[in-house]
């Protein structure tokens, strides 16, 4: 273990910690522009009259409508900041933080690419950032160094390869590799595989799709680790995240990721191929590593390795009951929609009669509410509290279809959902997907 930490801590070119904490940067300042561009502080954080925080979050609200909009130009202030390297490790730490904050609010709009950044962001917290190509070197000349210890390094290729791990196992079931959905599905609406249908029929190309992402993901990244496949390994890997920017909707995360994986090259690529000069002729000592830092990058890792995991702890289909799915990095696996009726029953009188709530939900809160369990709970429970009714008792009559499947019931019609709830143990009003004959 001390030549393991010797190890950790020796110094390494710091061009490619600039060159990624820049590159995160940019795309977080594009990031939190798409919010204002589109409408979406207002849709997701204003406009709803109901918000579905996370399981031991019910206490997070919104801000005021000026104090959303100040957060975000805030955050978009951080993004800048960390970009030019101005106080970037405060800038990371408070960006990461608040965007957790923002994505806690509601569970309808949570992306595996936006837990990426949080934890992205609190490992740069840790790192010293402010060495090579930073507006603080350039303030404060005692600050600039050409070196900062490995670990830097190793984290994040650590951190980029737990996703590719995750993401790429996921797709190892018959969904993906049988039948390739939902990628037949998405590539049916998308123009730009309509445009290549002339060329390749639509079952072929989702089939290549389907193989050659699930390929791609599971044994590129390891191959960036070898020197000699690397360019190789890094051209399919752009492809593959240009390739599904193009055909699919997916923000900012393929291209986020193309520049995240510059960090599997030797550190020095930003001095051979940008032609960035060093601080100073002679490279001085990394800066020091906090004794603590080490063993929190262990806690760390080991919660990423085991939390992917937990989905195997609860029975059934972790697509069809979406237990464990959240933070797992099953990127882009699924396709579910669906239709959901509730109804109350006055336990006093007997009496039953169906519950509307359409007008409490915006349209991504309804289309996510119907084919997630904890979401159809969270909402029965909204409904059961909206009719005034002391011990009301509310049902709900749920039918969604996964990955292109006849729509099949998923929660159990006879089980008083107001009486029911939230948590980490398994949902048996949950019902199993019963698969065709």
């Amino acid at each position: 273990m001390k030549s393991l930490g010797q190890r950790l801590r020796e110094p390494v070119d710091a061009a490619f910690l600039a060159a990624f904490r820049i590159a995160v940067g940019a795309v977080l300042v594009c990031a939190i522009a798409r919010y204002f561009l589109h409408g979406w502080i207002h849709a997701y954080y204003v406009a709803p009259r109901v918000y579905f925080p996370f399981h031991g979050f019910e206490w997070l609200r919104p801000l005021p409508p000026v104090g959303m909009y100040a957060l975000f130009a805030l955050l978009g202030v951080l993004a800048l900041g960390l970009m030019v390297g101005a106080w970037p490790r405060a800038c990371a730490a408070l960006f990461g933080s608040l965007f957790a904050y923002v994505q806690l609010l509601d569970r309808t709009h949570y992306l595996n690419h936006y837990y990426l950044v949080c934890m992205v962001c609190g490992l740069l917290a840790l790192m010293p950032l402010s060495g090579v190509a930073s507006l603080d070197a350039r303030r404060r000349p005692e600050l600039a160094h050409d070196t900062v210890p490995a670990w830097t390094l190793y984290t994040l290729r650590a951190q980029l390869l737990v996703v590719y791990l995750f993401s790429g196992l996921a797709k190892v079931q018959s969904d993906w590799l049988v039948r390739n959905q939902p990628m037949r599905l998405w590539l049916g609406t998308s123009a730009g595989a309509r445009a290549l249908e002339v060329l390749v029929p639509l079952d072929v190309l989702a089939a290549l799709s389907s193989w050659g992402g699930a390929f791609v993901v599971l044994c590129c990244p390891p191959l960036m680790l070898v020197r000699r496949l690397r360019p190789y390994a890094y051209a399919a890997l752009v492809g593959f995240h240009v390739m599904s920017g193009s055909l699919l909707t997916i923000g900012v995360f393929p291209w986020l990721m193309v520049l995240a994986l510059l960090v599997f090259f030797e550190p020095d690529w930003p001095r051979r191929w940008l032609r960035w000069r060093a601080a100073s002729p002679s490279s001085p000592a990394p800066p020091a590593t906090a004794r603590w830092v080490l063993p929190v990058l262990a806690v760390h890792f080991a919660v990423q390795l085991v939390l992917p995991l937990r989905h195997w702890l609860y029975p059934g289909d972790v697509l069809w009951n979406e237990e464990g799915f959240r933070f797992s990095w099953h990127l882009k696996i699924m396709e579910k929609q669906g239709q959901a009726r509730f109804y109350a029953t006055d336990p006093r009188t007997g009496t039953s009669w169906e519950l509307r709530g359409d007008d409490l939900l915006s349209d991504k809160q309804a289309g996510r509410m119907v084919t997630a369990p904890d979401l159809i709970l969270a909402f029965a429970h909204v409904l059961a509290e909206r009719t005034g009714l002391p011990g009301v008792e509310v049902r709900a009559d749920v039918r969604v279809s996964l990955n292109g499947r006849p729509p099949r019931p998923l929660i159990d019609p006879s089980v008083n959902l107001a009486a029911e709830s939230d948590g980490f143990l398994p949902k048996r009003w949950i019902l199993p997907l019963a698969e065709s004959p």
